[in-house]
């Protein structure tokens, strides 16, 4: 009876052990890991859009949002560059979210396809992905470097893998 009773008590200090290390560490902000992405070498100037301009542009009301950062080149006229990560407050927005930035992104990759090809050129790598509650997209040459960043900072709260949204 010991011998049980020792066995059941190692089983479930392992099982509290095991829990405890499970993946609830707390990922970066998204402001804080959008700071490290503007740290890559050759990235443009960015600036952040304000919520009326993420309203008009992507039609999202930001009140679905627990916290995200949309930013664009500080010369969009210029650099076709944009990050864009969203951590969506109610599971049932992804698609909705995920679906807008997808057709945000074909928008720019036929805009600059015939009219700056060295932006279109940008869009290559781009693309919508969903990781956990969150959503991102990337427009940039620096596209691996700054995708390293995001994934880094948001994998504590987010083990499962990304994956790449398709509309």
């Amino acid at each position: 009876m010991k011998k049980f009773v020792s066995i059941l008590m190692c089983t479930a200090l392992c099982l509290c052990v095991f829990a405890s290390c499970g993946g609830n560490a707390q990922a970066k902000p998204l402001a804080d890991i959008y700071e490290s992405v503007l740290k890559v070498e050759n990235m443009p100037e960015m600036t952040v859009m304000p919520d009326e301009l993420i309203t008009a542009v992507f039609g999202f009301d930001t009140a679905i949002f627990e916290e995200y950062v949309f930013a664009e080149a500080a010369s969009p006229d210029v650099y076709a560059d944009v990050i864009v990560m969203a951590k969506v407050a109610d599971k049932a927005n992804i698609n909705t979210v995920s679906e807008s930035l997808d057709t945000y992104l074909y928008s720019i990759k036929e805009y600059t396809e015939s009219y700056s090809p060295e932006n279109f050129a940008k869009t290559a790598d781009s693309k919508v992905t969903v990781a956990g509650n969150c959503v991102y997209l990337i427009i940039t040459d620096e596209y691996f470097e700054a995708e390293q960043i995001i994934i880094k900072g948001l994998n504590a709260s987010a083990p499962e893998a990304p994956q790449t949204v398709t509309a």
